[in-house]
């Protein structure tokens, strides 16, 4: 039986630890060289203060992304059973992740949450629970605009594109495809449908390429 996640997760951690500072270093060289990461918007994300990250889910390289995307700490909301590798629950719990038992009303992962956005972290959801199964962008789960209105903090759209043909599902070794991801305006919290918002703001990022002046 593998241990809670929450107690594996440790106390609250808001600010990168050296760990997650390495591993972002070598994840930058890795999707700059191999994957051409094109980052557009950067300037959408706050600094500083709590913001909720809300992306759509492409692949396994999603969570790299956003680290190196997003220019300060990121604490990721991801399902529980990551936990039972020790490795990964290694690095999740260096870099201040929040585990989420999948299928039920977490409501411990939710105060989590909200304790990091309080804290000024930045805190990234992937409101679709999975990881797409044929490149398209699917309904959004409305968990995560609880947070943000409560914490009172923005949310932040972030598109992906090109990681689904990078690494699908049925892949173990990514191909050097090109991966672009660009970051919408912030939304103000409070509005119900705020996550639809995100949702409909990131379906637009994801339409036709078009070269930004902002983009690296």
């Amino acid at each position: 039986m593998s241990a809670d996640p929450r107690t594996a997760r440790g106390s609250l951690i808001v600010h990168a630890r050296p760990v997650y500072r390495m591993i972002r270093a070598f994840l930058v060289v890795y999707l700059k060289l191999w994957h051409r990461l094109r980052i557009e918007g950067r300037e959408h994300l706050p600094r500083a203060g709590g913001v909720l990250i809300a992306s759509n889910h492409q692949s396994f390289l999603d969570i790299a992304l956003v680290a190196v995307a997003a220019p300060r700490h990121v604490a990721f909301v991801a399902r529980s059973t990551l936990a039972r590798s020790r490795l990964v629950a290694f690095l999740m719990r260096q870099s201040g992740s929040v585990f989420v038992r999948q299928h039920t009303a977490d409501r411990a992962a939710l105060e989590d949450m909200i304790a990091h956005l309080e804290h000024g972290d930045c805190v990234a959801v992937f409101p679709e629970g999975t990881r797409t199964r044929d490149g398209n962008l699917g309904p959004f789960r409305p968990g995560a605009a609880v947070a943000a209105r409560r914490a009172g903090v923005p949310v932040v759209p972030m598109a992906i594109s090109g990681a689904f043909e990078a690494l699908p599902r049925e892949r173990l070794f990514p191909r050097p495809t090109r991966i672009t991801v660009r970051f919408g305006p912030p939304l103000p919290p409070g509005g119900e449908d705020t996550l639809e918002r995100a949702r409909g703001s990131i379906a637009a990022l994801l339409g036709p390429s078009v070269p930004s002046p902002n983009s690296e």
